[in-house]
């Protein structure tokens, strides 16, 4: 011991290894500030077994003779755990998650108790070193390595190789200038030199130089370089678009690919990214998350994370972007459609609003399964209290639920319903009546074209207060009464002792008498028409399939025996299949009878049916001085005059029997005469 420390050489490599470990120790602390768990474990335990391992090999030269082998096989034994700590750090650092495979840490266990068996036992069986005195460079006992020691030291470099290689290629790839980085990795490998040179030559002693390189590595990844160093880990595990950034908001530096992407990064090391990125710097504070580039036809977008680095410092923030273009574009797209369906729904409710008093939703179990706010303010419950609910809680009796009940089964076979003046009973118990339509809703899953009954999902009912309606056709109920009986038995008393008057009068006064007679007459006239009106005002749901050719024939007889002056001419097929009803010639005799009546003393009018593809074309033509142009207006849009010329209701009734049936009319007249013609559409299942 004397001779180790009276020598320059001696006391060197006393110092050497003991200021290693003490080095090593140092930047434990450090070490332990690092927020990557994975990282700070390996680097901690590198750190921690290879200060042990430089104090042992400081007090191998140290101690009494009988305690140098036990204080160099407990170096050995940490110096070879230095080897697996090194590893869990190059695993984690790389991001290859190996330390964390159970198979590998049970295998490494394995191997690792296994070696240091060898070692332990080595004063039993020498295999592994020998002691014996040397004099150069200084008096030392010298360790003589056996075989197994350069297996297990062999084995050592091959797994420190594959950890050097691990994170090797993190430098590579991070496509950042890792050159100060690679350097002192590199002192790690260093001391692989001093071993070979201490095997050929004596220069130096044959001990393990390794601590020494650890003790490089320690200095420049705690104290030097160790903010970039974690920045490049992260930063090629995050992916090709990083930029560092330090803790004053200066870029640190940046990957190629992102001045590939964002080229007015190039060149801008050093510079505050809120002057060259502001929305990359908006996202490091966390204002926003995502960066828009328009480098082309459409922009590009990035998602941006933030990774915080630093060891006992201020910490090192890298910024990763992620492109998210497509993801971007179709959440875009689907916000779009999702702001086009609201004007859809909101344009569906305010055509609701407009059209309809309220609205059901009923399942096919006879359930309300939407019920809109308006229904509240009309039968008084509110929308959750009907939800649920089977229909007949509405029901004002047994009949009208059955009636409901029916329509409803029609329209789950993927029909479409109607009914009228349909009586409810509100939540205060006041029965009311409504309107109803029913529509079948399907399967949205399911094509149109593929659609069957058994896809009906459930029947939208629209609503419509008719309350209103019914008190109208009350009164015009009660007026058509009134014009039926009252009006028309007066008129019948009134035209009966006006016939007397001009059967017993002569001259002035038995002109007058039949002036009245006249009146009365168009009187009764108006009154039937009225009454008709009021008969055809519904728009029938349930259009037949008739033959018109019999009612036209028929309508023809009544006016040639009515008004026998009239000459007609016609031109008909033997069958002309329409859907309408049969109430259509009552039409056709208004208008026959006013060409009879006011186209002059010798009218004259043709009629014919065409069969079209879709149609049935009934044409009345006549060649009288042509029809005024008021008379028009009341047959193409039905607006009745005030009877200002005396015509009556008859033109009026016409319009309206053509209107509900579904037909359209056209009217086309000159000074030769009018054509007036009736549309009526054919069945669909007709040929």
């Amino acid at each position: 011991m004397a001779g180790v420390l009276t020598t320059p050489a001696g006391i060197a490599y006393i110092s050497l290894f003991f200021i290693s470990g003490i080095i090593c120790f140092a930047a434990i602390p450090r070490a332990r500030m690092i927020s990557d768990a994975d990282i700070r474990r390996g680097l901690v335990g590198m750190l921690v077994a290879t200060g042990i391992w430089g104090i042992f090999k400081t007090g191998y030269f140290l101690v009494p003779d009988p305690l140098k082998e036990p204080a160099y096989i407990i170096g050995l034994v940490f110096g070879f755990g230095t080897v697996w700590a090194w590893l869990y750090f190059a695993s984690g650092y790389s991001g290859r998650q190996l330390h964390q495979n159970s198979s590998i840490r049970l295998l490494s266990t394995g191997v690792f108790l296994t070696v240091v068996t060898v070692k332990v036992t080595n004063p039993l069986h020498g295999l592994y070193f020998t002691i014996s005195e040397a004099t150069t460079p200084f008096r030392y006992l010298a360790i003589n390595h056996g075989i197994v020691h350069w297996i297990a030291t062999g084995f050592s470099y091959v797994l420190a190789a594959v950890g050097l290689f691990m994170v090797f290629e993190v430098y590579v790839k991070s496509e950042y200038d890792s050159r100060l980085l690679a350097g002192m990795t590199g002192l790690l490998g260093l001391p692989v030199i001093f071993d070979l040179i201490a095997i050929t030559t004596p220069t130096l002693i044959e001990f393990i130089y390794a601590p020494v390189g650890v003790a490089g590595f320690a200095v420049g990844a705690v104290f030097l370089f160790g903010d970039r160093l974690l920045a490049v880990g992260a930063a090629s595990q995050a992916g090709n678009l990083t930029v560092i950034v330090d803790d004053d908001g200066r870029i640190k530096d940046y990957s190629a690919a992102m001045v590939d992407s964002f080229p007015d990064l190039g060149g801008s090391v050093g510079e505050s990214l809120e002057d060259v990125f502001p929305e990359l710097r908006a996202a490091q504070n966390g204002t926003k998350n995502v960066v828009t580039q328009n480098n082309g036809t459409q922009p590009s977008h990035y998602l941006v994370s933030s990774q915080s680095m630093g060891v006992g410092g201020p910490e090192t923030d890298v910024l990763t972007l992620n492109d998210i273009s497509e993801r971007e574009r179709q959440r875009q797209q689907l916000l779009k459609r999702e702001r086009e369906l609201d004007q859809r729904n909101e344009l569906y409710r305010a055509i609701l609003a407009a059209s309809f008093s309220f609205v059901f939703r009923i399942d096919i179990e006879m359930r309300f399964n939407y019920v809109s706010e308006s229904a509240e303010s009309f039968v008084g419950y509110e929308p959750e209290e009907l939800t649920g609910e089977h229909i007949s809680v509405l029901a004002a009796d047994d009949e009208s639920l059955t009636t409901a009940v029916e329509r409803l089964d029609e329209v789950t076979n993927g029909q479409t319903a109607q009914i009228r003046d349909h009586p409810i009973v509100t939540q205060s118990g006041r029965t009311t009546y409504i309107d109803m339509r029913l529509v079948p809703i399907y399967d949205p899953s399911v094509s149109r074209d593929k659609r069957t009954a058994d896809d009906v999902t459930e029947v939208q009912v629209m609503v419509q207060d008719a309350s209103q309606r019914r008190k109208r056709e009350g009164l015009i109920s009660v007026l058509n009464r009134v014009l039926r009986h009252n009006v028309r038995n007066e008129l019948t008393v009134i035209n009966g002792r006006a016939e007397l008057l001009a059967n017993e009068l002569d001259g002035g006064a038995k002109s007058s008498a039949e002036t009245i007679v006249q009146a009365g007459e168009r009187l009764s006239d108006i009154a039937e028409s009225a009454r008709q009106i009021e008969e055809n005002r519904e728009v029938s749901p349930e259009l037949q399939a008739v033959d018109i050719i019999p009612t036209v024939s028929d309508t023809i007889e009544r006016l040639e025996q009515r008004h026998p002056g009239v000459g007609v001419t016609t031109e008909l097929p033997d069958t002309a299949v329409a859907e309408t009803l049969p109430r259509i010639g009552t039409a056709m005799w208004e208008l026959l009878e006013n060409v009879a009546e006011h186209t002059g003393s010798d009218p004259v009018v043709k009629i014919t049916v065409i069969k079209r593809n879709d149609s049935v074309v009934l044409t009345i033509a006549d060649e009288g001085p042509g029809i005024p142009k008021e008379e028009e207006e009341v047959l193409v849009k039905g607006k009745e005059q005030p009877l200002v010329h005396g015509q009556g209701l008859g033109l009026y009734l016409a319009y309206w029997i053509v209107v509900t049936v579904g037909a359209d009319i056209e009217v086309s007249g000159s000074e030769s005469g009018t054509t007036i013609q009736i549309h009526l559409p054919t069945p669909t299942d007709s040929s």
